[in-house]
């Protein structure tokens, strides 16, 4: 038995979805021995190019009909196990999709029980009180926020990374809280040079791509 076909918008930005497509081969060949071309699961990455989500002229009808319609593209060419390669995105989906492994929930049942974290994301994300309505949480202080977004921006124009990395260090060093949700993929990217933190840094994207590869594998046999 196949794994079933996977499905990711991409594209909120481009390279989170790469980053995701790759994290997912990656699973599949040390959790699930896939050595062989034949071994992997079917991967359809749709890097879409969305509407402005990160500024006050975000149109939100725009955005979830975008997003509806890249799901369906997918899944009308065969993926069964969809997931998106965004956190901000995830507040615009209209229904809940059976089908989609779903950031914000899959990353509260990895939160440590009696811990409230920090979640760096988008003001955006933190506008529509997205990661709160699925774990307790807190988001930063005003100031913080908007560095987190001037970052985010940085990243996506291909700011030179050690000055992301600085940047991120310094911010989250001087937190309290001992756990930090990176809440937005482009802050993904940089989640093998925060060790220095000392903190408790959880990575959606990673709990996602070990999601879909479960949810792709579920019932084969090995």
């Amino acid at each position: 038995m196949k794994p079933k076909p996977i499905g990711i918008v991409g594209g909120a930005g481009p390279l989170a979805g790469a980053s995701l497509l790759e994290r997912v081969l990656s699973i599949s060949g040390s959790t699930y021995g896939c050595c062989k071309d034949a071994d992997f699961p079917k991967v359809l990455l749709l890097s879409f190019p969305f509407s402005e989500m990160l500024s006050p002229e975000t149109n939100a009808t725009q955005l979830r009909t975008e997003l509806k319609g890249c799901l369906n593209q997918l899944r009308k060419n065969g993926a069964a196990v969809l997931a998106i390669a965004c956190n901000t995105l995830h507040a615009f989906l209209e229904e809940d999709e059976i089908d989609l492994v779903h950031l914000p929930k899959t990353v509260a049942m990895e939160i440590p029980e009696a811990e409230v974290p920090l979640v760096l994301c988008t003001t955006t994300s933190m506008q529509f009180g997205l990661h709160k309505q699925f774990f307790p949480c807190v988001y930063p202080d005003p100031d913080t926020q908007m560095q987190i977004d001037k970052i985010i921006g940085q990243i996506l124009k291909g700011t030179d990374q050690q000055i992301i990395i600085d940047a991120l260090l310094k911010i989250i060093s001087v937190q309290t809280n001992t756990t930090v949700v990176l809440g937005c993929t482009e802050l993904s990217l940089f989640t093998r040079y925060l060790a220095p933190c000392n903190k408790l840094i959880v990575d959606p994207l990673e709990i996602a791509a070990n999601k879909i590869v479960e949810k792709s594998f579920f019932n084969r046999r090995l």
